[in-house]
């Protein structure tokens, strides 16, 4: 609460956001621990939640339960959500009023990432029947680890080549929009949804 309130150690800079994550296939004791205070930060200072989810697992778990402890849903973005395509479990999530994001495109074909093909279906898919006002888009990347560039293995060059922060602007936009998303739709995703979310 005092890194909201006061700033994060003597720097007076003030954490904008919690984040929290959860395991694969389940939301450990010491994971909930950790949604129940969030839950509370949020409701005490109105900052918003975004989570992890690990290998597309658990995002209506992490949402009944946020909701449950007394979040505001249109404060609570859960994450990584691209990592599973299965329509219904993006549903499932929505349906507690949360919304969600697809932000590793790029990171394919390992740890259980799907292809990018199979993202912009399940994403196309979820704007079509009318998810628009709950969908956001960015990039979960890695431009500076331990003070150097990431070093990939040979074997995951080729599956990541497009693990980069203009990917999504050079390369899945077209394809939305050849696949008919509107330029209303895109400014919903791209400004009114983090807007929202926000608080502004």
């Amino acid at each position: 609460m005092a890194e909201i309130a006061d700033g994060i150690g003597d720097t007076g800079i003030k954490a904008g956001v919690v984040k929290l994550a959860s395991s694969k296939d389940e939301i450990t004791d010491y994971e909930k621990m950790f949604f129940t205070a969030g839950a509370k930060a949020q409701r005490e200072t109105g900052v918003p939640i975004i989570t992890h989810t690990q290998e597309g697992t658990m995002a209506p778990e992490q949402a009944e339960f946020l909701v449950s402890e007394g979040a505001d849903p249109d404060r609570v973005m859960i994450g990584h959500m691209d990592g599973n395509t299965d329509q219904a479990y993006h549903i499932a999530t929505l349906d507690h009023g949360v919304n969600i994001a697809f932000d590793r495109y790029g990171i394919q074909g390992l740890v259980g990432m799907p292809m990018d093909e199979m993202r912009t279906a399940c994403l196309l898919g979820l704007l079509g029947t009318g998810y628009g006002d709950r969908i956001m888009l960015s990039h979960d990347t890695v431009n500076v680890w331990l003070g150097r560039p990431p070093v990939l293995p040979e074997e995951a060059e080729e599956l990541l080549a497009n693990w980069h922060i203009t990917h999504l602007f050079d390369n899945v936009l077209p394809i939305l929009k050849k696949a008919g998303i509107t330029d209303e739709q895109l400014d919903r995703i791209f400004f009114e949804n983090p807007k929202r979310l926000f608080g502004s």
